[in-house]
């Protein structure tokens, strides 16, 4: 018998600094051997010193969430005391002051359409920033190409809404897209771009009653008028079996230059086949047209886009973008994790937390209520020991939380500031808006009340606990 101590659990290496990051990025781009992919590439040395001015920071104790995060910028895009086609700026555009100050370091500027994609040098990559993605040489990458050059490489992309980014410094007018290797990579970014900046004149901000979420089953419009090579109907019926056994309500549609209105949001294949280097060479303004066939109607519209990869068996990048309403980026960035399986957090919009306990729970009798409002669930949570349940004589049959001295599940949903209100304006008695502690060490308003007498839930834990008690027994008293 081992009578030995079990091994302690290993401890996970640290993350990598700054400076490591960015001799790793430059081993990267001596090994992919891609030079066209950039206009102007930062001496190692110089990156190196930005790199070593984040290391310090942290050791400081400063909290930078992009810290160890290289980013390449497209030549449209402004950074200080480099190259900008013809100009050498004195200053970096907005949003990339945005991400340098939260720790991300600029490695270089990237320009030609006509390079070879990151899969296959015979086929067009459409873009360096999206390029230099896809070779893991960057984390990140700023650039106006849109979601054609991430379909292109299998990268995501996300576009916002127009005005939710400063376009200070950017010398283009219809929007700017930021590239990753996944959708929460590209989400932090956004959310320390995205805000007004007193200089561009053009930036918007949220309305107060913009919709978050869409409930269990949200409405897609498909389009199915788009002629797509072979490999890119199979890949794009994929993505549609996917999201129909994710309980997405499917709506083919056949004009798509309607956009989302009337549906949560409106799925088109971002591409409709892969073209050589030498047919884009041969025709370059038939080719680009070709490519931008099933997404440039959206140029012409207020929404907001986000693309995703998908790799078919036979390994061939192809993208789904998720075209929704202007503001309702969440919507996008939600319904695209279905393809991606990545946990979505919410993007910076103005918004409120609520807890609920009861029959506004999912799948419960008022859940519509939070959905139709436009909330977005959050997660589950879980109270502190400070709280009972008891059993309302209300229609539908609801707990009242009281104050007492167990731990209670329940849901968390964010609201846009008007929607909060017009939640709580739903509310009868005994029911109130109170602020109950959570075990994370976090507080919120919550559905509860003040006073109420009933039999005691505690032992159930959570609502659901007490509905299946009931069903299972055939009973409404606990008993």
């Amino acid at each position: 018998m081992n009578t030995l101590p079990p091994d302690p659990d290993p401890v996970p290496p640290p993350p990598p600094t700054a400076s490591q990051r960015v001799i790793a990025a430059f081993e990267r781009i001596t090994e992919a051997n891609r030079p066209e992919l950039w206009t102007t590439l930062r001496a190692v040395e110089d990156v190196l010193v930005d790199a070593k001015a984040v290391d310090e920071r942290v050791k400081a104790g400063e909290d930078l969430p992009l810290a160890g995060t290289v980013l390449a910028v497209q030549d449209l895009v402004d950074v200080a005391k480099q190259p900008s086609g013809r100009r050498v700026p004195e200053a970096s555009a907005t949003v990339v002051t945005r991400l340098t100050s939260a720790g991300a370091v600029v490695l270089g500027k990237t320009g030609a359409a006509t390079i070879a994609s990151a899969w296959d040098r015979t086929k067009v990559g459409g873009g360096g920033a999206a390029v230099a993605v896809a070779l893991g040489i960057v984390d990140l990458a700023l650039s106006t190409g849109g979601a054609v050059p991430a379909a292109l490489n299998a990268v995501a992309a996300v576009k916002p809404t127009r005005g939710l980014l400063p376009m200070t410094g950017i010398q283009a007018s219809d929007g700017l897209s930021v590239y990753a290797s996944g959708l929460v990579a590209a989400r932090r970014a956004l959310a320390l771009m995205t805000g007004p900046d007193d200089v561009d004149p053009a930036t918007r901000t949220w309305p107060a009653d913009v919709r978050l979420g869409t409930g269990e089953h949200p409405r897609i419009a498909f389009t199915v008028d788009l002629p797509l090579g072979e490999a890119a109907s199979i890949a794009f019926r994929s993505v549609l079996g996917r999201l129909r056994a994710a309980g997405v309500v499917l709506e083919p549609v056949t004009c798509s230059a309607q956009g989302p209105e009337g549906f949560d949001a409106l799925l088109v294949p971002t591409v409709p086949d892969h073209p050589g280097i030498t047919e884009t060479l041969a025709d370059p303004a038939g080719v680009g047209h070709r490519l931008a066939s099933c997404t440039a109607f959206a140029n012409l519209l207020d929404v907001a886009g986000v693309t995703v990869p998908v790799l078919p068996g036979d390994r061939r990048p192809f993208g789904v973008t998720f075209l929704t309403r202007a503001f309702e980026d969440q919507i996008g960035l939600d319904l695209a994790t279905v393809c991606t399986d990545e946990p979505m957090s919410h993007y910076p919009e103005p918004g409120e937390d609520v807890v609920v306990f009861g029959a506004h729970l999912r799948g419960q009798p008022l859940n519509a209520v939070l959905t139709g409002l436009g909330a977005r669930f959050t997660g589950p949570v879980r109270t502190i020991e400070g709280y009972r349940m008891v059993l309302l004589g209300t229609e539908p049959p609801q707990p009242g939380v009281l104050a007492g001295g167990a731990s209670l599940d329940g849901e968390r949903w964010r609201l846009s500031p008007a929607a909060f209100e017009r939640f709580a304006a739903t509310l009868e008695e005994p029911f109130v808006l109170d602020r109950v502690e959570l075990d994370d060490g976090t507080a919120a308003p919550a559905v509860r009340c003040l006073t109420a007498d009933g039999p005691g839930l505690d032992r159930y834990e959570s609502w659901r606990g007490y509905v299946r008690f009931a069903s299972t027994a055939g009973l409404r008293d606990p008993g």
